[in-house]
């Protein structure tokens, strides 16, 4: 999922100078025109719970719906750090399109607003634009061999692995890690009420991961290659954060690994 970086990163130095410092928004700063995009919004990030994702993470691993629903969080904890999972459960149908999926509009229905609140100028607004525009292409063609192409739990694993990258100072997590992510947040997703979103509502939230994690991973990439030691310093700070509030785990305790996001030992 993050493959396509060195490629933009050469987009990126063209931008001008000042650019690569623009300031974004909180992911909640983010402005929605109508209450039902900023409900879906918010759905989004309260189903990201540590409760719920350990959950997804072991129902991938065999445990059953009966199994799950006797652990606290901290024993699911307890769980992906080394106990042995069930067997497991017999296999269910799948439904035809997870909720995390969306038929695309002709447009992007948030990146300009997106880039406008990154800086107010307009030439460096152009730039960043080109950018992010890039990072989406990239991240589609990549996704027409994984399948999460215009698939929100996709995106999402795209901006963990991004946030992830930074803190990390630049160690990629496992493609194959990312890719197992996903599939948890979409299982985890597929809900009635994500369901009757309207594709419109699930694109902002596309666009929205993305966007932020291609922004963040490339200005860090541009700042290291600068030897620009503070402005790295802010990124990892800011992404430390970001994965803390989005995993609601301390990001120290966590890797992407081959087996998907897993408790650091």
């Amino acid at each position: 999922m993050l493959r396509t970086m060195a490629g933009i990163i050469i987009i990126w130095c063209a931008i001008p100078a000042g650019a690569a410092r623009a300031q974004h928004k909180s992911l909640y700063g983010v402005t929605f025109n109508n209450p039902v995009s900023a409900s879906v919004n918010t759905m989004f990030w309260n189903q990201m719970s540590s409760h719920s994702l350990y959950r997804a993470m072991l129902k991938q691993r065999g445990y059953t719906d009966a199994q799950l629903g006797q652990l606290s969080t901290e024993q699911m904890r307890a769980a992906l750090q080394g106990e042995k999972p069930a067997a497991a459960p017999a296999a269910s149908r799948t439904p035809p399109r997870p909720a995390t999926r969306f038929v695309p509009l002709p447009r992007r229905v948030l990146l300009p607003a997106l880039v406008r609140s990154l800086t107010r100028d307009a030439q460096q607004q152009r730039a960043i634009l080109q950018v992010l525009e890039a990072g989406i292409r990239g991240y589609e063609e990549e996704g027409k061999t994984t399948g999460w192409v215009n698939d929100v739990a996709g995106a999402i694993a795209y901006f963990v692995g991004a946030t992830y990258l930074v803190y990390h100072d630049g160690e990629s997590p496992s493609e194959r890690g990312l890719d197992r992510l996903a599939l948890a947040l979409q299982q985890n997703l597929n809900t009635p009420q994500l369901s009757r979103a309207a594709a419109g509502d699930k694109q902002k939230f596309y666009e929205l991961m993305i966007g932020l994690g291609t922004f963040l991973s490339v200005s860090y990439r541009q700042a290291a290659a600068a030897g620009e030691s503070a402005r790295t310093v802010e990124l990892k700070r800011l992404a430390g954060e970001t994965l803390k509030g989005f995993l609601k785990v301390d990001p120290e305790t966590v890797r992407i690994t081959e087996e998907g996001l897993v408790m650091a030992k």
